[in-house]
């Protein structure tokens, strides 16, 4: 393959990861008639460990990446209101329609979303590489010329490109590439060991309302609630590392002993089976990480930064990130300042709700800080709207 020359406008873009934020960059970029390929570890469709709330904020998303019947017709559940349950049973609830001026927000396995997404990018003659794993870098100076992948079967590959994207999500395969094959010396953060660990499976029986997800906060974490297809519900947690060593990171273990101290939890999830096996997956830190690791490559999504996940917060950062991130590739030649427009745009966009969220998290890690807050914010909307918006968009 012949490799173009920056500046060119029309340039090959490599993407890792097919989540949201690397398939709708490449839906993007396709729309633009740039010439992309877009590299996934796994088959699709694939279960994937993810709170599955599509925020309204998102629909707008899925008209523009060309998806937007498809989403609404894949048998998910459209949520009107998220309900939060202290661990006294106290519950505050938020209508969706405070996110984004009337849409409810739709609950949809990530393994039909993303198959959904990737279908699109291909009808865009996206390249895709499924089942295929990034093991190397190759450099000229301080730039990256090209990737070397491992297919499931044992096959190697080399793609080139100009630009290169990591969207892999938390794991940051790229950034860390870069980083050991640099030899720089990693991030404090990175080195702190796993601090969280998530849990996710769909469950049958469950007590729950149809159009609600519900959000029950208990000692040492928090979970969700919601309807998918086929009638069942997916059930996401979040708990402190040193908690699930307790349990011998049995997730049934840590509902019946630790979720379950939370009423409403328990009666809600009484007569819950779950029909599929439990993901789990460590979560070391929250927050902003490495943008641009290298010269010619950017990070979108979790890859770029990691926010805590309320109400959806982690899908529209993943579609928000690419979106911004295709418009300064359309918009500048060089690498640098496609990097740079990015970077600029990202702390607007991002740096006020990455804040916000942390500090829910806080108070989701403290049961007693969380039952007074829901009682506070009981006590009006005013509280509810202004605490919502923050965790959003900025309205223009």
């Amino acid at each position: 393959m012949v490799k173009s020359q920056i500046p060119n406008p029309k340039f090959r873009i490599a993407i890792i990861g097919a989540g949201p934020a690397g398939t709708s960059l490449a839906i993007r970029l396709a729309q633009e008639n740039y010439k992309v390929c877009l590299i996934e570890r796994e088959r699709f469709p694939r279960q994937k460990l993810c709170g599955e709330f599509i925020s309204p904020e998102c629909l707008r998303h899925f008209r523009d990446l060309g998806v937007f019947e498809e989403m609404l017709t894949a048998g998910g559940e459209r949520i009107a209101e998220t309900a939060f349950y202290a661990a006294s049973g106290k519950r505050v609830g938020v209508p969706s329609k405070w996110f984004n001026d009337g849409d409810a927000a739709l609950s949809l396995s990530r393994a039909e979303m993303d198959f959904r997404l990737l279908e699109r990018a291909k009808s865009l003659d996206v390249e895709v590489f499924e089942e295929s794993s990034v093991i190397n870098l190759s450099f000229v100076k301080d730039v990256i010329c090209a990737l070397k992948l491992r297919a499931k079967d044992g096959g190697a590959k080399e793609v080139c490109a100009d630009l290169f994207v990591d969207a892999t999500g938390r794991a940051r395969v790229l950034g860390k590439l870069v980083e050991k094959q640099k030899s720089q010396i990693p991030n404090l953060k990175s080195q702190i060991s796993n601090r969280f660990v998530g849990f996710k499976t769909h469950l049958e029986n469950v007590g729950l309302e149809r159009g609600v997800c519900e959000i029950y906060f208990f000692r040492g974490g928090y979970g969700g609630l919601s309807y998918v297809e086929d009638g069942l519900a997916n059930f996401c947690f979040l708990v402190r590392a040193g908690i699930v060593r307790q349990f011998n990171s049995d997730a049934e273990q840590i509902i019946e002993n630790l979720v379950f101290q939370n009423k409403r939890a328990a009666e809600t999830l009484a007569r819950a089976r779950p029909v599929r096996d439990w993901l789990a997956v460590s979560v070391d830190s929250f927050g902003e990480k490495n943008l641009h690791a290298a010269k010619n490559l950017l990070a979108v999504g979790d890859a770029g930064a990691f926010i805590d996940p309320f109400t959806g917060s982690g899908m529209l950062m993943a579609f928000e990130s690419a979106e911004i991130l295709a418009a300064a590739i359309a918009e500048n030649y060089s690498a640098e300042t496609i990097a740079e427009k990015y970077k600029i745009e990202h702390a607007r966009r991002f740096g006020r709700r990455l804040f916000v969220c942390s500090l829910l998290r806080r108070a989701a890690f403290a049961p007693g800080l969380a039952g007074i807050l829901i009682s506070a914010l009981s006590v009006g909307n005013t509280p509810r709207k202004f605490l919502a918006r923050a965790t959003r968009p900025r309205e223009v």
